[in-house]
Parts: structure tokens; C-alpha cells; sequence
């Protein structure tokens, strides 16, 4: 637990002291209110134990709104980084989801090999976005046409006009 966030749980756990006080109400009476036991009130109190079902059962025994806890923003820094790899899987995904629903790139049928040439992801990674693609047309907004070995893939109820080979 970073330092910033065990500082925040000891001031919420001594505010609910201070309300629990203010009513005169004891361990063991928050304790019957509450469902839970005085051992882990006394832990939230010292800023240990707290899970949002006991915060929210304390706010709302001990008529407290939550929002009070919350005025200040929170400096959002997760205390670990995700992976180089995972952080190129979301970048990717992002730009999918741009490509899907931000852009007319679907608007005429596009293959695998042209949807990774235009996010500029190898080749060697086109079974994966072939589950990718197939994804987005179980949810509805892509649909596909088989041609051969190869699906075209375009945005669902976009028309295209095929001439016909002999004429």
C-alpha cells in the first residue's frame, strides 16, 4: 500500500472514530448496528481492514455521507505499471476501436492482412486480430463475407456494390 493511500484510510478510519464518539456510541454498539465485529472496527478506525461494504455500512449506521471522505481529487498513480506488452495490446486495441467505430476505414470490405498493414502490426499476428475482428461482429458492429480462404470484414449494414465479372 502506497503511503498517500494508508494516510487516507487513517483519516477515515479516524473520522468514523470521531462520528462514533460524537454519538456515543461504543465499539460494541457500532459493532450491533453494523454486523461487524469490534476487532475489525477498531482495525478500520486505525486505518486497517477497510473494504467498501464495511465503508459503507459504517457511513450509512453511523449517518455519514460518503462524499465527505472524497472532496479532494485523487491523484490517480498506480503503484505498479502494466507490462510493455500489455501496454502495446491497449494501444492497438484503441486504435481498432477507431478504426471500428471512429472511421470510414470499414466502410468498404477490408482483409486481415489490410487491417494490420494499416495499424502497422506484423503479419505474424493475424490469427489474432482474425479473433479480434470476429469479436466486434458478434457484438454487431462488423460483419463479414467469406471469400475463399479469407474473410472481407465491414461495418454492418454498409452496402457494397459488387460489379459482376461478366459484366
Amino acid at each position: 500500500m502506497t503511503d498517500n493511500n494508508k494516510h487516507r484510510l487513517e483519516w477515515i478510519g479516524l473520522r468514523f472514530r470521531t462520528r462514533r464518539n460524537e454519538l456515543y456510541y461504543s465499539l460494541r454498539d457500532v459493532s450491533n448496528l453494523t454486523g461487524i465485529s469490534t476487532g475489525t472496527l477498531n482495525g478500520i478506525e486505525k486505518g486497517r481492514d477497510l473494504t467498501m461494504t464495511n465503508f459503507l455500512l459504517l457511513c450509512h449506521s453511523l449517518e455519514i455521507q460518503p462524499k465527505v471522505f472524497f472532496q479532494d481529487d485523487i491523484t490517480f498513480n498506480p503503484p505498479y505499471s502494466l507490462s510493455p506488452d500489455v501496454q502495446e495490446r491497449i494501444s492497438i486495441n484503441k486504435k481498432l476501436d477507431q478504426l471500428v467505430y471512429h472511421s470510414d476505414f470499414f466502410h468498404h470490405p477490408k482483409r486481415v492482412a489490410e487491417v494490420l498493414n494499416e495499424l502497422g502490426v506484423d503479419k505474424s499476428q493475424s490469427n489474432k486480430f482474425s479473433v479480434y475482428l470476429s469479436a466486434y461482429c458478434e457484438e454487431g458492429a462488423l460483419t463479414y463475407e467469406q471469400q475463399g480462404n479469407y474473410k472481407e470484414y465491414r461495418k454492418k449494414g454498409d452496402v457494397t456494390w459488387k460489379i459482376p465479372e461478366n459484366g
